[in-house]
This record gives structure tokens, sequence and C-alpha cells, in this order.
């Protein structure tokens, strides 16, 4: 049997400097200012947090990587109010880097999604959230 892995990936110019998108990304007052409304987060491996949407709920999640201002790597929890588990959880990479003129790039990409409803639930969620994060630093 052939199964193809579920990913979803976006790539995102901003005219801002890469450690402006960190701060953006990794700061937890800037996080619940575009993604959710609240985070509980620190840029630090091994944390364990959370991400709030008012409509949505609170969504577990894990640090995993941390290579500052570049990468940032956590697991996540799809479904909300439940405990973090890595065998049930997606991971969100968080590449950045700089461009010319003082301008930065971010490549996310989410995986490990095990059913193709949290994979499109969560693949219109990023267009939302990236939107806001475009406006954010604007």
């Amino acid at each position: 049997m052939t199964t193809t892995e579920r990913t979803i990936e976006r790539t995102l110019d901003f005219d801002v400097p890469i450690e402006r998108l960190w701060r953006a990304i990794t700061d937890p007052t800037e996080l619940s200012a575009w993604f959710g409304h609240e985070a509980h987060f620190e840029p630090t491996v091994g944390f364990e947090g959370t991400m709030t949407w008012e409509n949505h709920g609170s969504f577990a999640l894990r640090v995993e990587e941390v290579e500052a201002p570049h990468r940032l790597v956590w697991s996540w929890m799809h479904d909300e109010g439940v405990p973090f588990s890595a065998e049930a959880a997606t991971t969100i990479e968080w590449q950045l880097s700089a461009l010319d003129g003082g301008r930065s790039r971010l490549e996310l990409k989410e995986s490990g999604f095990r059913t193709e409803k949290h994979h499109q639930d969560n693949s219109g969620g990023w267009t939302s959230e990236l939107g806001e994060l475009v406006e954010f630093l604007s």
C-alpha cells in the first residue's frame, strides 16, 4: 500500500529584517497579536505550552528545535483541550532566511497529519493565520 504524506507548505517574503520576523513568531505577546488570541509559549527546546483561539479552544504544543533567528520547530495537537502527545501531534517547521535589502523569507511546513480532514482544516487555517502575519508586519 502506498501512502502520500499530507503536508502543508507555504513561503512568504516580508519587507522586514529576519530579526523582526523571528520576534513575530517567537514572542508570546506578538504571537497573540496575529496567531490566535493567547500564546503560552517560550522559544526553548522542550517547552510545553498552548495556543488558544476564542472560537476554537486551546491546543497543546511542545517546542522541538530553536536556532534563532533561522529555525523554529514545534509539535502540536490537532484536537483542542487534550494533553500533548508526540504520537498524535503534527510538526510545524518555521525556516527563516535573510534576503537582500533588509527583507526576509518564511518557509513554513506542517507535517504528520493523520487524516485528510485535519490536513484540510489546517491548510485553510494557515492561509488565514499567515495573512494575519503579513498584516501584522505591514
